[in-house]
């Protein structure tokens, strides 16, 4: 069996998990080329720890050949890095799914995909359930909402809050409309509701709740459609990554599950 070649952009909570998992438990199929991040002491940190390189720049990915290219950085680091990476040839897999809630910056990705013969692989995040939901909206129109449930200390510091502190003793629901807005107004909260939106109904007609529950440990994502003859109610309640609340250490196994998936002989 062939053993591909990976290279991982990020070096946070989230990549670190990855490139961990990889290298000890998926060694027989890929082999990790090398680890960039902003911070190149992390990186270094990292790729020491997995026996990588570290790289300095996108250029030094790109000219090492990876199969596949995980991004585990951030939406602005998938738009500065993403249509370059698909331009070379280079299949990509991107944990910062909000990015592709930009109609524009959706449609390059998706062109470049299509003339240089590689896929975006778009993982599940920190919620599930696609298969059903995607058979369904193929079955039937449906509409389409995600509600989700974090503590303040997760959703504090979000562009949409302009510095307001989230209050530590009442429940709020403190932002309802579209996923193209929820990302655009908390771009580190709700990837998970652009995934959803992507799979379903699309980010502007996909309905979205955030609510601060003081004192709540998890983070709470519950996905409702709603069909003429099917009703989906899928929910998905995580503990926060202990070095990112922000985020679920869940996000980062739904991406070895894709690259399971990929060289699997059977296939989910």
């Amino acid at each position: 069996m062939k053993k591909y070649k990976l290279a991982i952009i990020g070096s946070g909570s989230l990549g670190g998990i990855i490139a961990r998992f990889v290298a000890k438990q998926m060694s027989d199929e890929y082999q990790i080329l090398g680890v960039q991040s902003g911070n190149i002491k992390n990186a270094v940190k990292l790729a020491t720890e997995i026996d990588c390189k570290a790289y300095e720049s996108l250029s030094e990915v790109i000219d090492d050949k990876p199969d596949y290219v995980i991004e585990a950085a951030s939406p602005d680091v998938f738009k500065e890095i993403g249509l370059e990476i698909l331009d070379n040839g280079i299949s990509l897999i991107p944990l910062s799914v909000g990015a592709l809630a930009d109609k524009r910056f959706y449609n390059t990705i998706k062109a470049s995909a299509l003339a240089n013969n590689c896929r975006v692989h778009i993982p599940a995040g920190a919620v599930g359930g696609f298969d059903v939901l995607r058979a369904s909206m193929l079955m039937e129109h449906a509409q389409v909402s995600i509600t989700t449930q974090k503590s303040p200390q997760s959703l504090n510091g979000a562009p949409f809050l302009e510095g307001r502190a989230l209050s530590e003793d009442t429940p709020e629901e403190i932002f309802s409309g579209s996923a193209k807005e929820a990302i655009e107004h908390f771009p580190e909260n709700v990837n998970v509701a652009v995934t959803t939106a992507l799979a379903t109904t699309g980010v502007e007609n996909t309905k979205v709740s955030i609510n601060s529950i003081p004192g709540f440990e998890s983070n709470r994502h519950e996905i409702k459609l709603l069909g003429e003859t099917i009703s989906v109610n899928v929910i998905v309640e995580t503990t926060p990554s202990p070095n990112n609340p922000k985020s679920s250490s869940l996000a980062a196994y739904s991406v070895i599950s894709v690259l399971q998936n990929l060289v699997s002989p059977i296939t989910f």
